[in-house]
């Protein structure tokens, strides 16, 4: 291979670490050669920490675009009207042409959903570094790295029987180099649990949680940011819970006091530029609708409890025809969801320029949306070194 190619492998390696899951995947096929180094690079994890660090850099990595996975409707033509709630991928171009309409690549993330589940809405999902984690209200749990083609089903929780689980999480550690899945509810005599799931042990253990139980989280609005868990809670007022990955803590961060007592059409989580953002819609269906971004600064970078801070960044909009945001898909770029649920609205903050996002072959688009990126990351857990 050496002596066809003229390149040391250390320079083939770099550039390995540049292409696509599915890219990478498919040298197995070219040789004996190509198959033993695709193989080591796939178990080694310098490799695989190096490829997701190119994946997520949008600047530079010329064979990857921004993406963002969103629940989309697919409805069968069967005798009997039937459909299925699934993960669609949304691939982005630049954002650099001038055109009114996007065009986009729209792709089956084909994650393994719970037997007997026809809406996703009715599942809780997180997703960190490629892996994507499904878990019904009951004790049922899928990890899944789609790009890979792998999943797995963990083990049944210690918490099942008389339990009422309030909310899933799933994330990286990156001082134990572990992916934690935490979960946490009440039992019956409404006592406050949790416990931690670790990839690298395979095994449950219960941990602290001494947040009240009159706060529930809002459907579907989480994010994983930094090492870190957010659930936006409502209750008597409206806070954010948060799960440390490394610490295996729970604290609460309050919302801005002018937030309160808003009256909003939507309120959910999302990322900017590496910080929990905060993305509310005052106002009632039917008339234009305005999305206010705050971001969550101390908070991000460690300082923990009341003392974090929030930042109001902008007004988006107001716009017709918008139903809720789906959230930023890179630093410039805001999606929307249409008012008619089938398409989607690119918003630049910096241009101020509207665009649609053509996504054909999707029968409805739901409100429920994450950045994602294609890795490597194993979902097999003790029996590989798990590092990123």
């Amino acid at each position: 291979m050496a002596m066809s190619f003229n390149l040391p492998e250390e320079l083939i390696k770099e550039i390995m670490s540049w292409l696509s899951p599915e890219s990478l995947v498919q040298f197995k096929c070219v040789g004996k050669y190509w198959y033993a180094l695709v193989t080591n690079l796939l178990n080694d994890p310098s490799f695989v920490a190096k490829h997701l660090q190119n994946q997520n850099d949008n600047d530079n990595n010329i064979f990857s675009s921004p993406s963002i996975a969103v629940t989309s409707l697919h409805i069968y033509d069967t005798p009997v009207y039937d459909y299925k709630e699934l993960f669609a991928l949304v691939s982005l171009p630049s954002s650099s042409t001038q055109n009114d309409d996007i065009s986009c690549v729209v792709e089956d993330l084909d994650i393994p959903i719970i037997p007997g589940e026809k809406d996703v809405s009715c599942l809780m999902a997180s997703h960190c570094n490629g892996v994507v984690c499904v878990a019904d209200y009951y004790h049922n749990i899928i990890l899944s790295n789609p790009a890979m083609k792998n999943s797995r089903t963990l083990p049944k929780p210690n918490f099942v029987d008389r339990f009422v689980l309030q909310g899933v999480g799933f994330g990286y550690d990156p001082l134990s180099n572990d992916y934690k899945l935490v979960r946490f509810g009440r039992d019956k005599s409404l006592y406050p649990k949790a416990e931690v799931y670790s990839l690298k042990s395979d095994s449950w253990k219960e941990i602290g949680i001494d947040s009240g139980t009159d706060y529930f989280p809002s459907v579907h609005v989480e994010v994983s940011v930094n090492g870190a868990y957010y659930w936006l809670m409502s209750g008597p007022r409206f806070m954010i819970r948060v799960f440390d990955m490394s610490d295996e803590v729970f604290y609460s961060v309050p919302l801005p006091d002018s937030l309160q007592s808003m009256q909003s059409q939507w309120m959910s989580l999302g990322v900017r530029n590496d910080f929990v953002a905060l993305f509310v819609c005052p106002g009632e269906k039917g008339i234009p609708v305005g999305i206010d971004v705050w971001v969550m600064k101390e908070c991000a970078t460690g300082v923990k409890g009341s003392s974090c801070s929030w930042k109001h960044e902008m007004t988006i909009g107001p716009f017709e025809g918008i139903d809720c945001p789906l959230g930023f898909w890179n630093g410039e770029e805001f999606l929307m969801r249409a008012a008619n649920f089938k398409e989607i609205v690119s918003y630049n903050v910096r241009t101020r320029k509207r665009r649609n996002v053509k996504v054909g072959g999707l029968d409805g688009i739901g409100c429920r949306a994450f950045s994602y990126v294609k890795s490597l990351v194993s979902v097999q857990g003790k029996k590989q070194d798990l590092q990123i």
